[in-house]
């Protein structure tokens, strides 16, 4: 076969990703306080870009491009010398030096108000590791014990447990050979006392190495008696997690109700001590739409708040009409001035687009609104996407994060789309509500006769929901229900 090259040419068109429509696709998934944050990193990185104050901000912001680009044509270029181009020029000799780009901060004390707030920030909560450290450097055991102990600390979970072989923290085999990892003198005796050390600390139960130690490691500490509970734990753990309790009492030869009163004292010990430690903080959550009933109708608001209201500084537009095409500082005038008006225009989109998805949001899930939970109905993000003729990668975006305040309470935007059956009347029932019929069912349940999946599956039935078993046995799962045999009360 013959090889030959040749040059040809072909047309294509193809989708381009410009850095502005990135921009807007991430606009569109922030919630309400990242885009808050978003834009107050571009007010500190553009010069070009204001916050409308006080009486100023009653005019209504610039919404579009073609405003913009109206406004600007319609400025009148101040006279005199403008203290603006000097403090571009400026800026720019900084941007370009080498030897003044770098992260030097550029403010003066109590002047700057950022700097106050950081000052005024709470520090992170202690950590786990931080706290039984602290406890390590203050007890007056010897060095060697307390430099295991170190270890040991070091290699607890976030619950507060051991979970690796104690020996595996102090030697390793690799090919059949042990290694030392801090030296080879630790004998299993001193690993031990390291972790009774350990174990010694608050919060208590903290250093075991399951549930049941941990357990035993806080009934050790009451002061009552607690012999029965500590027999409890160390033989009948599983047996009170399947809820055996005539088998527990019949083998401990005592009445149900002893182990009852055992099993209640034994419900208000902590299974996970270090939960209570680290240095996350509570997750505030804000919501992004606002539904309100009002004579009977339901008004959608987009929640912007707590959005800084903004405009392009006119000072752009005649410093623009002096410079020179080629001048670096028109350069700069321009890219910041584009940015700017992007950030506000993906804004917008960003508002538009929440409302056309609350809207139908509302007008589908209507029943929701005026009954609650019970009544929501089966619905896909294609349906929405179709009807507001958007791509459905463009309304999960669009929904991700967020959360909207309805007179029933406050939902992830993302809750009202579920999955459903059809009843024998071709109604449409969602998984929620199935769900929440499950709840209720066993709510109102005989606790000495708890309903099983089977008859959970019955009832349903007989409202017209044709449902299995396992789907029952699943929906039940999910919503973190225990078996009939463990909700059963003796």
């Amino acid at each position: 076969m013959q090889m030959t090259q040749s040059l040809s040419q072909r047309m294509e068109q193809k989708l381009v990703m410009t850095r502005q429509m990135i921009q807007s696709i991430e606009m569109l998934q922030l919630p309400l306080m990242d885009l808050q944050q978003n834009i107050n990193q571009e007010l500190v990185g553009n010069p070009w870009l204001e916050m409308v104050e006080g009486d100023e901000a009653v005019e209504p912001p610039v919404t579009s491009t073609q405003e913009i680009r109206i406004e600007k044509a319609e400025a009148q270029a101040r006279e005199g010398d403008d203290p603006r181009l000097k403090r571009m020029e400026a800026l720019l000799h900084e941007w370009n030096d080498p030897n003044t780009r770098s992260a030097r901060p550029r403010y003066s004390g109590d002047e700057d108000a950022k700097m106050e707030a950081m000052a005024n920030t709470p520090a992170p909560n202690t950590s786990l590791e931080e706290h039984l450290m602290q406890q390590l450097h203050l007890c007056k055991e010897e060095e060697r014990l307390k430099t295991l102990a170190k270890v040991i600390i070091g290699s607890l979970d976030e619950s507060g447990y051991l979970r690796v072989p104690l020996m595996d923290l102090f030697y390793r085999n690799e090919g059949g050979v042990r290694q030392a990892l801090v030296d080879d003198q630790v004998t299993e005796e001193e690993a031990e006392l390291a972790l009774e050390l350990v174990q010694s600390f608050d919060p208590p139960g903290v250093g075991a190495r399951d549930v049941r130690e941990c357990l035993l490691l806080q009934l050790a500490r009451h002061a009552d008696d607690v012999s029965f509970e500590e027999r409890l734990v160390a033989q009948h753990l599983d047996d009170l997690s399947h809820n055996r309790l005539p088998k527990i009492a019949k083998e401990m030869d005592c009445t149900i109700e002893k182990v009852k009163e055992g099993l209640a004292h034994i419900g208000h010990l902590n299974p996970n001590p270090g939960r209570g430690f680290g240095g996350t903080r509570p997750q505030y959550v804000v919501p992004d739409v606002i539904v309100e009933e009002v004579d009977g109708e339901y008004h959608i608001r987009i929640n912007e708040h707590m959005l800084p209201s903004l405009r392009v500084s006119q000072d752009s537009l005649a410093l623009l009409r002096r410079e020179p095409k080629d001048s670096a500082v028109r350069d700069y005038v321009l890219s910041k001035l584009g940015s700017a008006v992007w950030l506000m225009e993906s804004v917008i989109q960003r508002r538009n687009t929440l409302y056309r998805i609350a809207q139908q949001i509302v007008d589908i899930q209507k029943p929701f609104f005026e009954h609650g939970p019970s009544h929501l109905k089966p619905l896909m993000m294609q349906e929405i996407a179709e009807r507001i003729g958007m791509h459905v990668s463009t309304v999960s975006r669009a929904l991700a994060g967020k959360y909207i305040q309805t007179p029933q309470g406050l939902y992830p935007m993302k809750y009202f789309f579920t999955g459903g059956f059809k009843t024998v009347d071709g109604e449409d029932e969602s998984n929620r509500a199935i769900m929440l019929k499950i709840q209720e069912m066993v709510k109102g349940e005989s606790k000495d006769k708890p309903l099983s999946d089977e008859d959970i599956m019955a009832k349903l039935k007989a409202e017209g929901i044709d449902i299995a078993r396992r789907t029952v046995a699943k929906y039940r799962e999910k919503l973190k229900i225990p078996s009939s045999r463990q909700r059963k009360e003796y």
